[in-house]
């Protein structure tokens, strides 16, 4: 294996030679077949969080900086931090006047949309005042008073959000109103990235967004590539059990990732904005398999809302779309398609075959 050399990607950016701690990690499972040719394995600051590219062809050097730059446009474009993103001019002019969007960030936005009218707010695009007044995010987070709570509340209903195909536009009709895309831009990034990749031929590659997985094909030797599956539990690490996937994306939700103690309690980022609070469905984390990172990504976040009974109903929905729930007592449910491609390797969990 050898790792690239930082190349002709953005100077403000810059390659990470340490790992970060992964929702899901890749197993270290080699095999004579994957010596033949060379892999080359690039890290990358990007969206917040360590991205890593591994291709194990021999490839060159543009196919990473293609990725690099694709990936540092849609941050650029979907950031709800930074002020002049497509993301941010929404916010500006919420209750006043809709703004045209370009192609890809209308994309985005539509999906995110359509996802939170078909989960009754499970996902809601219109959920970072809630997201900002708890501070989750910041050096600063905090439990808001039930009074400002029930006050951000009044910004978060989505009924009144207005897009138009027609121009792409997209209009927030009460000021204070602004979008967040973090539960869903990883995952078209993860698309966008692989579209690059497969367009230069590469038919073995793994490619890791801070632990949103897309998987290109399969290992040099035709079989599956094998995903550690990480331990939802608060301070532990590791992986509770491994899953054999190709052609597919891998994403999980937990409330493990970023989180906060006050009083004793945890409070963690995924926000269910019909309480006002940090979903409590009785989840440590779900892991969605999809053959869209987009569906992975934003579907995640609806089950682990929704928990599993109601989680495992909404997926159905979804063609060629599989999950692993685990809840806080350590029981693991499985949608149909998987039970023979997830394996657990920690005896603190088990497998129930139904949810009752």
């Amino acid at each position: 294996m050898r790792t690239m050399k930082k190349g002709g990607w953005p100077t403000r950016k810059k390659i990470l030679l340490t790992v970060s701690i992964l929702v899901i990690v890749m197993c270290a499972c080699s095999s004579k077949t994957d010596t033949k040719l060379p892999i080359t394995e690039v890290r990358y600051d990007l969206l917040n969080t360590v991205i890593t590219i591994s291709i194990y062809e021999d490839v060159s050097d543009i196919v990473f900086s293609k990725v690099f730059d694709k990936i540092a446009d849609i941050e650029k474009t979907m950031s709800a931090v930074s002020t002049d993103s497509e993301i941010s001019s929404i916010a500006a002019m919420a209750g006043k006047s809709p703004v045209k969007l370009s192609a890809e960030a209308y994309y985005v936005i539509k999906e995110a949309y359509d996802i939170t009218v078909a989960s009754n707010g499970a996902f809601n695009l219109v959920i970072s005042p809630l997201v900002k007044l708890w501070g989750v995010n910041t050096p600063s987070p905090h439990v808001p008073n039930q009074a400002d709570i029930e006050r951000v509340q009044g910004l978060l209903d989505y009924s009144g959000v207005v897009l138009s195909d027609a121009d792409r536009s997209v209009y927030l009709p009460n000021e204070g109103m602004s979008i967040d895309l973090g539960a869903i831009a990883k995952g078209h990034a993860g698309d966008a990235a692989a579209e690059i990749v497969r367009g230069y031929g590469v038919k073995h590659a793994v490619l890791d967004l801070g632990g949103n997985i897309v998987a290109i094909g399969g290992r040099l030797d035709g079989t599956d590539w094998r995903i550690g599956v990480r331990n939802p539990i608060v301070g532990e690490s590791g992986y509770i059990g491994v899953l054999s996937i190709q052609d597919k994306a891998v994403v999980t939700s937990g409330g493990y990732e970023r989180y906060f103690e006050s009083d004793g309690q945890f409070y963690h980022h995924i926000f269910d904005g019909r309480t006002g609070y940090p979903a409590d469905s009785g989840l440590l984390s779900v892991t969605v398999i999809s053959a869209s990172s987009i569906d992975a990504d934003k579907l995640s976040t609806v089950a682990f809302v929704l928990g599993v009974r109601d989680g495992m109903d909404f997926l159905k929905a979804y063609d060629d779309t599989e999950a692993i729930f685990i809840t806080t007592e350590r029981v693991i449910y499985l949608t149909p398609g998987i039970t023979n491609t997830f394996v657990v390797s920690d005896d603190r969990f088990r497998i129930e075959a139904e949810q009752k």
